[in-house]
């Protein structure tokens, strides 16, 4: 009976594991506390129903034999999920090599740009030694707008790109 259960189970564990794969690719999940814990809940189930199979079986040798493989297995897309969000938390770091070499990934790492540096108030000389040169530049009657590409929007479905708009005064500075 416990067996079948940790053989259904198993089989849970690595679909979620896929469906955890996907989404945190597709959301860009940094490495987090939360994160962390919803990827290692279960695990920690999988080692629970183990213990409880271990637990009332009569040939325990054996038995941690075989419940040892499964263990290994499981690590795998732990391990894997685990270094998913390593890397997405790296990439969510603001870099300025990155950010002029890698247009396409700035999505990622503009979050932690406008919290890093307070663009509001720099001049334009500021902004482009920051940022570089932007990708589109307008000039209205309250002052230039410049835009910076992003790359595509983040999201399950993305359709659209994303943009860093800043709005500069008449005196050249950051609104």
């Amino acid at each position: 009976m416990l067996r079948g259960i940790l053989y259904v189970y198993f089989c849970l564990y690595i679909v979620m594991y896929i469906v955890f794969i996907f989404v945190i690719d597709m959301v860009h999940i940094p490495l987090s506390v939360r994160s962390i814990f919803v990827v290692f809940i279960p695990f920690v189930l999988l080692v629970m129903i183990q213990r409880a199979i271990l637990y009332v079986s009569k040939n325990r040798n054996e038995e941690k034999k075989q419940m040892l493989g499964v263990l290994i297995v499981a690590l795998i897309p732990l391990i894997v999920c685990t270094v998913q969000l390593s890397v997405n938390e790296y990439t969510s770091k603001f870099n300025q090599n990155r950010w002029l070499n890698h247009a396409d990934k700035r999505v990622h790492m503009v979050d932690d740009l406008l919290q890093k540096y307070k663009l509001i108030g720099k001049s334009n000389e500021e902004i482009i030694q920051l940022l570089g040169v932007p990708t589109e530049t307008r000039s209205g009657e309250e002052g230039v707008t410049t835009l910076y590409y992003l790359g595509t929007e983040r999201g399950f479905i993305p359709i659209d790109s994303e943009q860093l708009v800043l709005q500069f005064d008449r005196d050249g500075k950051v609104m």
